[in-house]
C-alpha cells in the first residue's frame, strides 16, 4: 500500500526575469510560489507536485501533461533540488522537442525516463492528447484507466488538479471516481487539491484548497442512484451516520429489508419512514436526495390498507427497476395474501398460507377463489420456482419478463 500523487503539468508561463538557474534560452518557467496549505503548513517550490509530496509524505509522483507540456522545467526543477548535476545538453534537447510539440505530435519526449528518475523513485509520467476530439477524448480515457494496472492492492491517491487544460483535470477525477468505485485493488482517493495561483499576489502566498466535497457528491450520487432505483440506501446511511444516527440506522433497516425481500415487516418500515420525512440536515445534499426518495416510496406504499395490494405493487416496482425473481416472489406471496384475506383467513399465519396455496393449485377447495387468480399462480408459479431454485425452463429470459407483465396488469384488475 503506497500513498501516490497524481498531478497535471501544463506549459507555465512566459518568465520576465532570470531569478532562476535555468539556462537562458527557456522562456518557460512556473513561478517560485509560497504554497500554503489549511494546517498552516508552508511549501516553496516552482512546482505544486513538490510541495505536495512533502507535504503529503509521498512514495510516488505521477505526472500526466501533453507533449508541449513543460518537461524540461520538471528535469531541471528536480535534478537541481536534489543537488545533481544539470546536462544541459539532454535539458534543450528536451525544451526543444516539447517547445515545437503540439497536439497532432506522436506521445513521445526525449529522454523520459531520464525525466522520471529526475522526480523521484518510482516516478512515472504518462503523455496525453489535448483532447480536442472525440477520438482523442477516448484515447485520453484509456490512457488514465490504464493507471490502474499501476496501482497496488489499498493504494491512497493525492490528485492535484492545479495545472493543464481544464477540460483534463474534470475528466481526470471522473474516471479516478469511477476507478475508486469498481477497481478490485481497493484504491482510495484521500485528498483533492488545487493550487489558487489566480490570488497569490493578494495574499502574499498560493494557499492550497482541498476539494474532498467532490468525493462526497460523487458518493451522494451513486448513493442516491443505487437507493432510488434498486431501494438500497446502505451509501447514504453511511454519509449520513456522522450527522443524524437515527436516520442512518432506518434507511439501513429499510435497506436490509428490501434486500431480504421480507414482505411483512418491509410494510410496517416503510410507514416507518414517515418519522424521519421531514428531517432537517446541515446541508442541502441530504435534504435534496433522501427527502425526495423517502416521499415516493411512502406515496407508492405508506398508505396501503391491503397487505396483499402492498405486496403486488411492490411487485411492479420491483419489475419497473428490472429486479424480476424478486418480483415474481413478490406476485406469488400477493396472491397467497389476497386469497388469505378475501376468505378472512389470518395471512400470516403459516399454515393457512399452505392451505392457500393448495386451493389455488386445486378446484376442489372450499375456498373463494377467481378462477383468473388461479390461472395466474399456476403460470407464474412455475416461472418463480425455476427462478428461485434454479430449476431448468423452456422459457426465454424475455418471454418470462413479458409474462411478468402481463401478470403484473392482469392481478391490478382483480387485488384493488
Amino acid at each position: 500500500m503506497s500513498k501516490i500523487l497524481i498531478s497535471f503539468l501544463g506549459t507555465g508561463a512566459l518568465k520576465t526575469g532570470t531569478g532562476n538557474n535555468a539556462p537562458s534560452s527557456s522562456e518557460r518557467q512556473y513561478r517560485t510560489a509560497r504554497y500554503r496549505f489549511n494546517n498552516g503548513d508552508i511549501k516553496e517550490h516552482t512546482f505544486v507536485a513538490a510541495a505536495l509530496a512533502e507535504h503529503s509524505n509521498i512514495d510516488k509522483i505521477i505526472l500526466i501533461g501533453t507533449v508541449h507540456s513543460m518537461w524540461e522545467e520538471v528535469y531541471r526543477y528536480f535534478t537541481e533540488k536534489d543537488g545533481k548535476q544539470l546536462d544541459e545538453d539532454k535539458y534543450f534537447e528536451i525544451l526543444e522537442h516539447c517547445n515545437k510539440a503540439g497536439h497532432s505530435s506522436s506521445l513521445d519526449i526525449p529522454y523520459k525516463k531520464l525525466i522520471e528518475r529526475s522526480i523521484g523513485k518510482d516516478a512515472q509520467i504518462i503523455l496525453i492528447k489535448y483532447g480536442i476530439t472525440d477520438e482523442e477524448i477516448q484515447e485520453n480515457i484509456n490512457t488514465v484507466l490504464a493507471i490502474e494496472e499501476e496501482l497496488n492492492e489499498r493504494d491512497e491517491l493525492v490528485v492535484d488538479i492545479t495545472h493543464s487544460f481544464r477540460s483534463l483535470p474534470i475528466l481526470l477525477m471522473n474516471l479516478l471516481i469511477y476507478l475508486q468505485t469498481v477497481s478490485r485493488k481497493d484504491i482510495r482517493i484521500s485528498h483533492v487539491y488545487y493550487g489558487m495561483m489566480e490570488v497569490s499576489k493578494e495574499l502574499g502566498y498560493t494557499p492550497v484548497t482541498e476539494l474532498g466535497s467532490m468525493l462526497d457528491i460523487s458518493k451522494w450520487i451513486t448513493g442516491a442512484y443505487a437507493f432510488e432505483n434498486y431501494g438500497n440506501a446502505y451509501q447514504i446511511a453511511d454519509l449520513i451516520e456522522s450527522e443524524n444516527k437515527s436516520v442512518s440506522e432506518r434507511l439501513r433497516r429499510f435497506s436490509n429489508l428490501m434486500n431480504l425481500n421480507h414482505l411483512g415487516l418491509l410494510q410496517k418500515e416503510v410507514k416507518n419512514l414517515k418519522a424521519i420525512r421531514n428531517t432537517k440536515y446541515r446541508s442541502l445534499i441530504p435534504g435534496l436526495i433522501i427527502t425526495p426518495i423517502i416521499n415516493t416510496f411512502i406515496e407508492q406504499f405508506g398508505d396501503i390498507s391491503s397487505h396483499a395490494l402492498f405486496q403486488l405493487r411492490l411487485a411492479k416496482w420491483q419489475c419497473e427497476h428490472c429486479n424480476y425473481t424478486a418480483a415474481y416472489i413478490s406476485v406469488i406471496e400477493s396472491i397467497i395474501t389476497y386469497a388469505c384475506e378475501i376468505n378472512h383467513k389470518p395471512w400470516e399465519d403459516y399454515e393457512t398460507r399452505e392451505e392457500a396455496k393448495k386451493a389455488l393449485r386445486e378446484n376442489t377447495s372450499s375456498w373463494k377463489i377467481d378462477a383468473g387468480l388461479t390461472d395466474i399462480f399456476r403460470k407464474a408459479n412455475s416461472v418463480r420456482n425455476c427462478l428461485a431454485h434454479s430449476l431448468e425452463t423452456d422459457k426465454k429470459p424475455m418471454r418470462m419478463i413479458d409474462l411478468l407483465k402481463k401478470y403484473l396488469k392482469a392481478l391490478t384488475t382483480i387485488i384493488k
